[in-house]
């Protein structure tokens, strides 16, 4: 036992001088500034020129009655079942966000052909007496960013119905745009009255 423990502090004593080293070499490193925390060269990030410190609004007021009256147009073009217009008032891909009825939530990217097709049946049958009322809480990120949520009222053939929405909007070239949009109830297999390719529930599909 003694000589086991004599060759233990021996072992210890060679060591001793190699592990004070490496104890010293990660204390240098530690002190270096990590790679993350840094630009492609290795030097710093100047935090001062980026982030959202360096984006703040410049006029919200204005930003907001833009976003109002770009909703407020979406209302007119949907009414009118203008898709073509719609769909140049979405910055592609536009992400979209959902749940089902079990409340089970799906997201996706969309492009523009896939939105499309998605989309466009919702536009064909759209009621033409169709109004909606928005209660908007609208946060201007910065001068092309916006995020907001939607408490509205939809009145179709007679009925209301209450739901919210939310979404992001970007302003891309002087335009703002949808970029994406989270509102739940559609993502069950088919929306209600609506059946394969767009068709409403209760006609044939026109054969080939």
């Amino acid at each position: 036992m003694m000589r086991r423990i004599a060759l233990g502090l021996v072992s210890f004593a060679l060591c001793s001088p190699v592990w004070a080293q490496e104890q010293e070499q990660e204390k240098q490193q530690e002190k270096q500034v990590s790679p993350s925390a840094t630009g492609g060269s290795g030097a710093p990030m100047d935090m001062s020129k980026m982030g959202p410190w360096t984006r703040k609004p410049t006029n919200e007021s204005k930003t907001r009655k833009e976003v109002e009256a770009f909703i407020k147009e979406e209302d007119a073009i949907m009414k009118r079942r203008d898709f073509q217009a719609s769909l140049e008032r979405v910055d592609f891909p536009i992400f979209m966000a959902t749940d089902n009825s079990k409340g089970i939530p799906s997201a996706e990217s969309y492009e523009r052909q896939k939105y499309s097709e998605m989309m466009k049946p919702f536009f064909d049958q759209m009621p033409a007496d169709m109004q909606v009322n928005h209660k908007l809480d609208i946060t201007v990120l910065s001068d092309s960013m916006v995020s907001y949520t939607d408490t509205y009222t939809a009145t179709m053939e007679g009925k209301k119905r209450n739901g919210r929405s939310a979404g992001l909007l970007v302003k891309r070239e002087g335009q703002w745009k949808w970029k994406a949009f989270f509102e739940p109830g559609w993502g069950d297999e088919q929306p209600a009255g609506v059946g394969g390719a767009g068709q409403p529930q209760g006609e044939e599909k026109p054969k080939q």
